[in-house]
């Protein structure tokens, strides 16, 4: 662990800490917290294993670490971190005390100027008792790394740190990202899984709901997401969807102001649903709070517009799930028939405290990914699971080529399943011209 995420584990599992972050969880999660951070069975570890090292450490070799400096700890309250972050740009926020002007100056690793980029203040943002603000830095080389310090006034209240931008589409390198959901209960669970994250190298975060518990308020966004994973964040982009506990406050007004979404949803999606490319992957959040036929229409017309050759859509409730909560009805009616018929590799949910597997189904590989940090609950089998365990885990994916490799690890670090989808393979079973 690195000095920030030390400090975030003594503040949430002192004694006194968590005592009180347990307490304000809420009659749906009160006695949650598992400490099953094991798996007790396996599944399919007859893959290959998950390659291991730091996230970002080639970012943090070449830039730094982007720490707030002893002088920055007099302003921010929110550290920066990265937002939507495309081939040819990304964003840069944080929140501050301070009531100056403010730049983000970004080089190249060896120091050439490449940018000095100004900070505008979010009006529409209610941090408590500071201003958010953005710094939106374009014109941008694809799959390229940069440095950054963040400045106000004169002083650098930032260490200089780094980003990659999205590679092409053509690129030869693997894509490379981890998801998990249902993390933020401030406590133990989440420090686990957190720790774990650090053992696998990866170029971006999907979330897949319940970002923060138990009602998505400013508070809990800032001590149980930001204050949590901010050392990851500097460097390397999320992308989170928002679950059924984001709308808890204001329509999960704090999920939409907290973070920077594509706004490619239409006026009555944006920042709700959204699609994003990365590499060869073309990514598809989906906001199963507002399933109906407005958002399949929107579904159904960006996979037909996308031209990558995989697909991965994610979002919080789960269309099969043997957990607590089990299969949402809505998402088999309007958004099964859609993947299906676009032949989509994978999808990724939450919402069950829990991790499953199904078997393909219709050609579509369903995963629950809902032991991130808030306890674990049963978990048992349907006709269709090809495996489940109640741990608390994430799952880290690769795709290269035509080869995807799904890794699920629980939170002492050890891989308990995996599989492999072969595009070239999956294409011939759906008959494929």
């Amino acid at each position: 662990m690195d000095k920030a995420m030390r400090r975030a584990a003594k503040r949430w599992i002192g004694v006194a800490a968590g005592v009180a972050a347990l307490a304000t969880l809420g009659a749906g999660c009160l006695g949650n917290v598992s400490g099953d951070t094991s798996a007790t069975k396996v599944g399919d570890v007859s893959n290959p294993p998950a390659e291991r090292g730091r996230p970002g450490a080639d970012i943090e070799a070449a830039c730094g670490n982007g720490r707030v400096t002893d002088a920055g700890t007099r302003t921010i309250r929110r550290a920066p971190y990265l937002q939507d972050v495309t081939h040819r740009s990304a964003a840069l926020m944080w929140t501050t005390a301070g009531n100056g002007e403010a730049t983000v100056e970004v080089t190249t690793p060896s120091g050439e100027q490449v940018a000095t980029v100004p900070a505008r203040v979010e009006t529409s943002a209610r941090p408590l008792g500071a201003r958010q603000l953005v710094s939106e830095i374009a014109g941008l080389a694809v799959g390229t790394l940069y440095c950054y310090q963040v400045r106000e006034g004169d002083l650098p209240v930032t260490e200089r740190g780094g980003f990659r931008t999205a590679p092409a589409m053509e690129s030869d390198g693997a894509v490379r990202f981890v998801a998990l959901g249902d993390s933020g209960g401030g406590g133990e669970d989440q420090v686990a899984v957190l720790s774990q994250l650090e053992s696998v190298p990866f170029d971006l975060m999907l979330h897949v709901g319940d970002v923060a518990y138990d009602e998505g308020t400013r508070t809990q966004f800032e001590t149980r997401f930001f204050d949590m994973y901010s050392h990851l964040l500097s460097r390397i982009p999320i992308f989170p969807e928002s679950g059924n506990h984001e709308y808890k406050t204001d329509e999960a007004t704090p999920f939409r102001e907290v973070f920077r979404l594509p706004e490619n949803g239409g006026p009555n999606g944006r920042e709700r649903w959204f699609s994003f490319n990365w590499g060869s992957v073309h990514f598809v959040g989906l906001d199963t709070e507002r399933t109906g036929p407005e958002q399949a229409a929107w579904l159904e017309a960006d996979l037909a517009a996308n031209e990558r050759p995989w697909v991965i859509v994610y979002g919080h409730k789960p269309p099969y799930s043997s957990g607590e909560h089990g299969s949402d009805s809505k998402f088999r009616q309007y958004f099964v028939p859609i993947l299906e018929r676009f032949r989509v590799p994978l999808v990724l949910t939450g919402h069950d405290h829990n991790y499953e597997r199904t078997k393909p189904i219709g050609g579509v590989t369903y995963i629950v990914t809902g032991g991130g940090g808030v306890g674990t609950r049963t978990v048992g089998t349907s006709s269709y699971t090809a495996f489940s365990e109640q741990v608390l885990h994430f799952v880290y994916v690769t795709i290269h080529g035509n080869k995807l490799a799904l890794h699920a690890i629980d939170g002492t670090g050890k891989e308990f399943d995996s599989a492999v989808i072969e595009r070239g393979l999956l294409d011939a079973q759906l008959g494929k011209k």
